[in-house]
């Protein structure tokens, strides 16, 4: 698996390119991805957030995590050991910094479940009605509860609102 961590100049750095690789192959594994699989994460500012934002959902305002799918890991085009380009996930530090206290987290847990939160939406998760919204939920909660066991944190301690909450500032 190669995960392709890049920080925007002047960007904080919520979660260092060792955590971002962990939670990444986290979910790979809890969904049950085993073949090779490529994943860019960048952590970006405001602007060029805003910018992405307004250029693919029409919304002029930065967002907190923003998912761009390439290949499905079941894809029956691609050969077994062929690497999937899975997508590209951008993550607003800022962003998540100024939600975080709303949601009653901090930014660093803030910025795990938006990096699963992302990398769910990659694998085909949305949350568009209420059933799949409920259904990635549960997995996100799942998921973050198995990496901060791995952490050595409480499992139990892991609580997460609706994910449908990640709002754009405007």
């Amino acid at each position: 698996m190669a995960v392709l961590v890049s920080f925007e100049e002047g960007v904080d750095r919520l979660l260092d390119a060792q955590e971002v690789e962990e939670i990444c192959v986290a979910v790979l594994a809890a969904e049950g991805i085993t073949r090779p699989v490529e994943v860019s994460v960048s952590f970006i500012g405001d602007e060029q957030m805003r910018e992405l934002n307004a250029t693919w959902r029409g919304i002029d305002a930065p967002t907190d995590v923003l998912s761009f799918e390439c290949d499905a890991p079941d894809d029956p085009g691609l050969q077994p050991d062929e690497v999937v380009e899975l997508g590209d996930i951008m993550l607003a530090p800022m962003v998540i910094t100024r939600q975080a206290p709303g949601f009653k987290t901090t930014a660093v847990d803030e910025c795990r479940l938006m990096l699963v939160h992302g990398m769910l939406h990659l694998l085909g998760y949305d949350h568009l009605v209420e059933d799949e919204a409920l259904a990635m939920e549960a997995r996100e909660l799942e998921i973050l509860r198995a990496l901060a066991s791995a952490r050595g944190d409480d499992p139990s301690s892991v609580v997460i609102g609706p994910t449908t909450r990640h709002e754009d500032e405007g």
